[in-house]
Order: structure tokens, then sequence, then C-alpha cells
């Protein structure tokens, strides 16, 4: 219980079990999800290039059966992640001077966090505007929140860069992704567009999860070698 309330539990370790208890849920998910996708909802079971992420949070899968159990694991999973990033950017502003910069990060930070709860709570089949929107908040808040903080680690002199751009680089993709979903062709007219579209958000969503794990390793590290 304990741990529960340890600053440094919250920025060093929960991100890593947040982020394996995700992966190791969506394994599972994927593998108990029915079939379909929405280009073709006779798809058989879980399609990596077909599927979104989302679509094993749906309460009902494409193909029209129940989608109980990948619910379940996805939406737990994503929760537990939104709550961790929403604790961990609130904690690690401590890193930096008070200052409008890092009152800005730490908020886009928590906003990211935050959408992702709100994916999780608003499953595209049931309410598909609001899992749109939260979807979206989640990209474009720690999009945001990466380049403000890169400026901040920059900023810090006692603070390996390193960090900094590996936050651009995380930014970067983040945009082209939200280029590719806002100015790309619809994913429901054309396959190879989902395709694209699937893979993309696979790989940024991968990459956004080990940056922000690699993010609270360094500045915990850098908060608590001095402790």
């Amino acid at each position: 219980m304990s741990n529960l309330l340890n600053k440094k539990f919250w920025i060093l370790e929960m991100p890593k079990y947040s982020i394996l208890i995700f992966m190791a849920f969506n394994l599972i998910a994927m593998i108990f999800y029915p079939g379909g996708t929405i280009g073709n909802p006779s798809t058989e079971g879980y399609s990596f290039t077909q599927n979104f992420f989302s679509d094993l949070g749906n309460s009902i899968s494409h193909s029209g059966e129940n989608n109980s159990i990948s619910f379940i694991l996805f939406n737990f999973s994503l929760s537990l992640c939104g709550l961790t990033f929403i604790i961990l950017f609130f904690f690690i502003r401590t890193a930096f001077r008070p200052s409008l910069l890092n009152f800005l990060a730490t908020s886009f930070g928590i906003i990211g966090g935050a959408c992702c709860i709100g994916v999780a709570f608003t499953p595209a089949d049931l309410l598909l505007q609001a899992h749109i929107f939260f979807a979206n908040g989640i990209f474009r808040g720690l999009c945001i929140a990466s380049v403000l903080y890169s400026i901040l680690i920059f900023k810090k002199d006692d603070m390996d860069n390193k960090y900094a751009y590996g936050f651009i680089v995380f930014g970067l993709m983040v945009l082209v992704y939200i280029l590719i979903s806002e100015l790309g062709p619809n994913p429901r007219l054309n396959p190879d567009a989902l395709k694209l579209q699937v893979v993309s958000q696979k790989i940024i969503t991968l990459w956004l999860f080990l940056s922000i794990y690699f993010y609270s390793l360094g500045l915990g590290k850098h908060l608590y070698s001095k402790s």
C-alpha cells in the first residue's frame, strides 16, 4: 500500500508495470477478438494490419459478435496507462523549476493521460464521436507535451539532452501520424489506407509508451540521484 503513495514508485516503476500490463492484456485481447474490420465484417479473428487497437475496446466486434473479454482487457489496461501517465506527469514536474513552460508541459501531459481514460470509457461502437475526440487528444496532448519537455530539458544544464532528442523524434512521429489520419484517404473506403493507418497507429503507440517509459527513467534518476 505504501508503494501506491510513493512518488518514486510512480515515476520509476509504475510506468513499466502499466505498459507491460497493456501489452500483455492486448495480446490476450487479440486472441479473443471474434473478428471483423471496419471494411470487412466477415474476417475471422484479429488482424494486425486491418484492426485498430480500439477495435479491441468495442462492446460488439465488427462481425457483430459479443466482445466482452477483449472489451474488458483493452479498456482496463488503457485506463491504467492513462492514470499512470497523469500521476507521472504531475510528479515529474518537480524535476524542473516552476514556470509557465513547465505548467503547460505538465498540463498537456496530463491531458494526454486523461484522454487515454476517455478512450476507454467511450467505445467506438457506442460513442464514436467522443471516442474520436479522446483518441485525437491522446496524440495531440502528448505531442505538444513532448515539444515543451524537450525545451525544458535543453534549458536544464545538468540533464542529458538525449532525452530531449528522443522527445523531438517522438513529436515528429506523432505529427506524421496525425497528418496521415487527418489528411489521408478514408480507411472505411480504401483497404490500403486502412492498413496504413492501422500499422502506423501501432508503431506510434509503441513508440509513445517506450518514450514515456525512458523519459520517466531519465528524469526519475535525475531527481533521485541527488537524494
